[in-house]
C-alpha cells in the first residue's frame, strides 16, 4: 500500500501542508507549482492507496483537467483534497460527487487544515508546522491559528517561520532542496536543526537589505500598481517591497520560469479595490494563460507576449 502527499513547493505553507500529511500517512511527498500541477497528479500511479493533495488550487481554465485527475485517482485510492484558495459551489460539488474527501476553508492556511485533518495521526512538533505555514502565509490571526499561537511561544514561532520562508526563498530554486526542507519537517524537525536553513536565511536577509534599492530603480508604477520583472526566486517578496516602495494598493513581479512564459505574483493591501485572486484568474484565462489566488495574494501564469497587456487589464482593476 503507497500513500503519496501532492503539495504546493512554492512556500512554506505548501511544504508544510505536504509534510504534515506525510507525516500522518507515512506517504511520499511530491512537490509542484500551479502551471506544472497537473502533471505532477499524472505522475501518481494507479496503484496508489492514498493520495492527500494540499494547497494546490485550481483556477476556472485548469479545473477540467484537475477534476479528470481526481476521478482516476479516486477509483483505486482514499483522495484526500485539502485546500483553502477559492472554490467556486459548482466546483465544489463536482469534487465532492467524485468521491474525494473534500477539506476547504478559505478562512484557514493549508497546513492548518492538515494539521486538524490529520491531528490524532500526527507527532508532537506538527503544531508548529502548522503554525509556521500560517504566519508565512499571513493567516495566524485565523480562529485555528488564534488557538494554537496562544499555546505557545509567540516569538519562537515568529523566528521559527520567518527561518524556513527565508531559507526557502534564497534556496529554492535549487532542484531538490524544497522536497529536502519537506522530509526535514515531515520529521517534525525545527526549522534551526535543519541543517543549512539557519544559514540560508542569513543569507537571504542579507540579499533582501538591499531588495528595496533594487526594487525602486528596476521598478515601475502603472496607475494603482507597481509592477518589475525580475529574476528573483520568490517574486511574492518583489511584489509586496513595490507596493512600500511605490506606494500603491497592488505590486506585482514577473518573472520568466521557462521560454516564452512569466510567472507573475501579486500582491495587494487593504486599498485594493478587488479580490486579486478572482481577477487575475479572469485576465489571464483571457490572455491564454492561468491563474488565481487569495483576496490580498494571487498569481499567474501568463504568456510572455501577453505581459503588458495583463498589466494594463490589470491597471484598469485597480
Amino acid at each position: 500500500m503507497k500513500a503519496y502527499c501532492v503539495s504546493h513547493r512554492k512556500d512554506i505553507d505548501g511544504l508544510g501542508s505536504g509534510s504534515l500529511a506525510a507525516a500522518a500517512t507515512g506517504g511520499e511527498i511530491i512537490l509542484t507549482d500551479y502551471d506544472d500541477m497537473i502533471l505532477s497528479l499524472r505522475k501518481v500511479p494507479d496503484d496508489a492507496s492514498r493520495v492527500v493533495i494540499s494547497d494546490l488550487g485550481a483556477d476556472s481554465a485548469d479545473f477540467p483537467e484537475f477534476l479528470s485527475e481526481l476521478q482516476r485517482l479516486a477509483k483505486h485510492a482514499e483522495v484526500t483534497y485539502i485546500d483553502h484558495h477559492y472554490l467556486s459551489e459548482p466546483a465544489r460539488k463536482k469534487v465532492m460527487k467524485s468521491g474525494v474527501r473534500l477539506v476547504h476553508d478559505v478562512e484557514e492556511c493549508a497546513s492548518m487544515l492538515t494539521y486538524k485533518t490529520f491531528k490524532d495521526k500526527l507527532p508532537a512538533g506538527a503544531a508548529l508546522v502548522a503554525l509556521c505555514g500560517a504566519v508565512t502565509d499571513y493567516m495566524d490571526d485565523s480562529p485555528m491559528g488564534k488557538e494554537l499561537m496562544e499555546k505557545t511561544d509567540r516569538q519562537f514561532v515568529l523566528a521559527e517561520a520567518t527561518m524556513l520562508a527565508l531559507a526557502l526563498d534564497n534556496r529554492g530554486d535549487e532542484e531538490g532542496y524544497p522536497e529536502s526542507m519537506a522530509a526535514e519537517m515531515a520529521k517534525m524537525k525545527k526549522a534551526h536543526e535543519i541543517p543549512g536553513v539557519p544559514e540560508a536565511a542569513v543569507r537571504q536577509l542579507q540579499k533582501e537589505a538591499g531588495l528595496e534599492a533594487v526594487v525602486k530603480e528596476q521598478g515601475r508604477k502603472k496607475g494603482g500598481l507597481a509592477y518589475m520583472f525580475t529574476a528573483e526566486h520568490s517574486t511574492g517578496n518583489v511584489a509586496k517591497v513595490l507596493i512600500g516602495a511605490f506606494d500603491v494598493p497592488v505590486g506585482v513581479a514577473l518573472k520568466q520560469k521557462q521560454p516564452g512564459w512569466y510567472e507573475v505574483s501579486l500582491r495587494g493591501t487593504s486599498r485594493a479595490k478587488v479580490h486579486l485572486g478572482r481577477t487575475i484568474s479572469k485576465i489571464a484565462g483571457e490572455l491564454g494563460g492561468s491563474g488565481g489566488g487569495h483576496q490580498k495574494a494571487a498569481g499567474c501564469r501568463i504568456p510572455a507576449a501577453k505581459a503588458e497587456e495583463m498589466l494594463a487589464a490589470l491597471s484598469k482593476k485597480v
